[in-house]
């Protein structure tokens, strides 16, 4: 019984230590603008008297879609035809003060809001 026990506990204890911030993504918010091959995104609801940042992310043929977008090709007409897009992103390298060069998305989920 203190086996079976001592067992489950380890269990529980590694799936703990799994749940990390590792899943938050490293950015999140809306679709500002599709380019040929970058997303901008940045704040939806702002205030026209604040200053918010907006991020350039390279998107390149090793970039995974998640969500409601299955492929970068799909991106637009997803975009266009829903009300608040909510994009998470993860990215292979995080740049400083929008410097597109070091940030390429490994992984990108599109949801609606």
């Amino acid at each position: 019984m203190k086996k079976q026990l001592a067992i489950a506990a380890t269990v529980i204890l590694l799936s703990v230590m799994g749940c990390s911030n590792e899943s938050d993504a490293h950015y999140e918010g809306t679709i500002l603008e599709i380019k040929e091959n970058s997303i901008m995104v940045g704040e939806d609801d702002i205030d026209p008297e604040a200053s918010y940042p907006t991020y350039e992310i390279l998107i390149d043929d090793k970039t995974e879609f998640n969500g409601e977008v299955e492929k970068f090709e799909n991106l637009n007409e997803f975009v266009s035809e829903t009300e608040h897009p909510i994009v998470k992103l993860w990215v292979i390298d995080k740049g400083e003060n929008n410097e597109i060069d070091n940030r390429t998305a490994s992984e990108v989920v599109v949801e609606k809001e």
